[in-house]
């Protein structure tokens, strides 16, 4: 399950308008109907996350070997949604997937190819991980998680600097020219890549994300801000 707190959401009236979206494809290849499917799914989903405070201060944190490359390039790395380790990631909200699979063995569509299509589509997305600090505390599970241990290394930035300065390259990166951020929503739907499951709750995580034209995973240049 993406978010056990999403479960057991009222589907009913997006099925029945979903059924009537594809019955307007009639004749139309599987492809088609999954993209039909996908977009009326991601209008539901498409909701701004929250947004931290302008001068909350972010920390990425990072093995030794990653912080010496960091420090050489000065370039904050986006890899894809579907490179992280969480198999969920951007995957659709549990109780629409299984309206969606519903519908599709009626007309004995593909479940694998739906779930095929779902996953290529998570590809579209580059996100950026932070964690947000508290008071100047963090939690020591995420030195051993993501840095390496005690040798590792946190670089800390504020939300409104790397925001201002990511929103400028996103213009050329981006699908619809834009950067999307805020924090990761633990219990209610917020726009795909920032649901993570409760049980990351404590990472308290921060995420800029945007929609890319298949470049893969891609670098940018935050030289401005840690010069």
């Amino acid at each position: 399950i993406a978010n056990p707190e999403n479960a057991h959401i009222d589907t009913s009236d997006f099925e029945e308008k979903l059924r009537a979206k594809i019955s307007d494809l009639q004749g139309g290849s599987d492809e088609e109907i999954y993209e039909c499917v996908y977009n009326q799914v991601f209008r539901r989903t498409n909701v701004a996350p929250p947004k931290p405070g302008d001068n909350d201060l972010l920390c990425r944190y990072l093995t030794p070997i990653k912080f010496l490359r960091f420090v050489d390039s000065r370039l904050l790395n986006f890899p894809l949604a579907t490179q992280f380790a969480d198999p969920w990631e951007c995957s659709i909200p549990e109780d629409y997937n299984d309206a969606i699979v519903g519908i599709l063995e009626t007309l004995n569509l593909s479940i694998s190819g739906w779930t095929t299509y779902v996953r290529t589509r998570a590809s579209e997305w580059n996100v950026s991980c932070w964690t947000r600090l508290e008071n100047y505390f963090d939690d020591h599970l995420m030195w051993s998680a993501y840095a390496g241990g005690i040798d590792g290394v946190g670089i800390t930035v504020r939300y409104r600097d790397l925001r201002a300065l990511l929103e400028q390259a996103a213009r050329e990166l981006d699908m619809a020219g834009q950067l999307q951020s805020g924090l990761v929503n633990y219990e209610t739907l917020s726009l795909l890549p920032f649901n993570k499951h409760a049980m990351f709750r404590n990472e308290n995580e921060v995420r800029f994300a945007f929609r890319n034209f298949q470049l893969g995973a891609t670098s940018i240049s935050v030289d401005k801000i840690f010069d």
